[in-house]
């Protein structure tokens, strides 16, 4: 690994965990005390540390009187959380599909705090007693092994719980969102869902705690993240209005708005802020294996609503 590097950052591999979109193994190597921002997307957060814990708060005045957190487990925020970055931290960050939440942590996204990091009050002992296990691994296997215990936790947990599946329309529509990237109109998905509008926004916020509007926002949101990180990483340049051409917004200004909303400073501050982070492969994207989660646990809603689409569309059959 080169010297020069700030950060390690590794991957674990595609389908690890049931629910989890991305896996990473994170390692401040040479780092400056500094504020992080935590951005917002349209996954739950959940990170086991491997020192003493993250110390996180909603605004940067705020991290004075936070305590780490060894565990955090965090809802659907929509403003960027302010993360303390130091020198020798490390952990296992994880997004987490919010749809997987009941079966995960026992518990829909909504319930779970997006201002109160402590995930140890939410999760209980064995969440505690996993983060030993993982801050104990050493070796050249260290990342492997981490990835496979906190895998098998979150395997065990959903093997706990009984069915705790999620309304099918609600399920189908997230899909719906997911698949373009947040930008298809809330009232086309609501109709191909077969629920109104008003019902879907019932079902949204009652499971995830935010509207669809606002989770096509962040899925939007996130996308241009990971295109302009992408682009300062392999180009050394950002073109902003082909971004914001690319992620469905009306133009550039349109997408400055958006991430002075979410990130609470404009892209290119942004990116001057996290450049180290960038560079080492942080903000790496959104996996493609993204949607898995859904195509796995609600394969048969999806056939039935895409049946019933069909048979619409055909109009009435003649004998």
């Amino acid at each position: 690994m080169s010297a020069e590097r700030s950060w390690e950052f590794v991957v674990a591999p595609p389908r690890s965990a049931p629910g989890v979109a991305t896996m990473v193994g994170y390692r401040a190597l040479d780092v400056p005390e500094a504020v992080h921002r935590g951005l917002p997307s349209s996954t739950l957060t959940f990170i086991v540390s491997l020192d003493e814990g993250v110390e996180a708060a909603e605004t940067a005045d705020g991290l004075g009187a936070a305590r780490p957190n060894p565990l955090v487990l965090g809802g659907l925020h929509v403003v960027a959380s302010h993360v303390r970055q130091r020198s020798g931290q490390a952990g296992v960050q994880l997004a987490v599909h919010p749809l997987a939440a009941r079966a995960l942590f026992g518990m829909p996204s909504a319930e779970l705090s997006v201002s109160d990091f402590d995930g140890a009050a939410v999760l209980g002992r064995r969440a505690v007693e996993l983060r030993e296990r993982v801050s104990e691994v050493r070796g050249a296997h260290g990342w492997r092994e981490a990835f496979a215990l906190v895998a098998g936790y979150l395997a065990d947990a959903r093997g706990r719980r009984e069915a705790t599946g999620v309304r099918p329309e609600l399920a189908y529509a997230w899909h719906l969102l997911e698949g373009s990237r947040g930008r298809l109109p809330v009232g086309s998905v609501a109709e191909r869902a077969g629920v109104s509008a008003r019902h879907l926004t019932t079902l949204f916020r009652r499971e995830v705690g935010r509207s669809p509007k606002t989770v096509a926002r962040l899925m939007r949101f996130e996308h241009a993240t990971a295109r302009i990180a992408d682009s300062a990483r392999r180009a050394g340049r950002v073109d902003l209005a082909a971004v914001a051409a690319a992620c469905g917004y009306s133009d550039q200004a349109h997408l400055t708005h958006e991430f002075v909303g979410f990130a609470g400073l404009p892209p290119r501050a942004w990116l001057a802020e996290e450049f180290r982070n960038v560079q080492d492969g942080g903000h790496s994207g959104w996996p493609e294996w993204a949607h898995d989660y859904y195509t796995h646990e609600h394969e048969h809603e999806r056939d039935r609503f895409d049946r019933s689409e069909s048979d619409r569309l055909a109009g009435p059959a003649c004998g």
